[in-house]
């Protein structure tokens, strides 16, 4: 991943974008980490639970505030991971955000099995960096469900069950050169 590019890493809850995404930015310098939770958690008053049907609208404005801020870190050339939630349904919005980012764009989406996504959701409140993450199991296999049978995108998809976020970064790490441009090519 040079400076001035784009990792854009999603996954369901539990998967392990938040430690997985800071490892891999360690891995360049300059380089910044965007945690598009952070948009979410930002709204004081009339935040409708992302993972309910009406939060779409929401949803995709949160969204398109994660991306800018990344072009901007990008642009001032840094290696930048943007870690959220990405499905294949917003990679339209995706495209559009990012269509005059004229610099290397890479898409990786972690999954994990359901069971260990369960469990790692559960684990993660242990650490500060998660406090008030998703744990209910609900929601998680409902999210989950979005990144099962990506099509065209599937490519992109790196089953991390069983290995450790050390080994997860580094196989982002190695598979990022050269980086892949699926904004123009799915």
């Amino acid at each position: 991943m040079p400076e001035s590019s784009l990792l854009i890493l999603t996954g369901p809850p539990g998967s392990g974008k938040t430690t997985v995404g800071r490892l891999v930015a360690g891995e360049f310098d300059p380089s910044a980490v965007i945690d598009a939770d952070f948009f979410w958690a930002s709204v004081v008053n009339g935040l409708i639970p992302p993972w309910e049907a009406r939060a779409d609208a929401q949803n995709q404005e949160m969204i398109r505030a994660s991306l800018s801020s990344a072009a901007r870190f990008v642009r001032a050339g840094y290696a930048t991971v943007l870690e959220g939630h990405f499905g294949p349904r917003y990679i339209d919005l995706v495209r559009d955000e990012l269509a005059d980012l004229a610099v290397p764009l890479s898409y990786v989406v972690l999954r994990p099995t359901i069971d260990d996504c369960l469990v790692r959701a559960t684990e993660r409140t242990k650490d500060p960096r998660h406090t008030g993450a998703l744990t209910l199991e609900d929601p998680i296999c409902s999210m989950y469900a979005q990144y099962e049978g990506l099509g065209v995108y599937e490519q992109h998809v790196l089953d991390n069950s069983g290995l450790n976020p050390i080994e997860t970064a580094r196989l982002i790490v190695e598979g990022l050169t050269p980086p892949s441009d699926f904004i123009l090519t799915p």
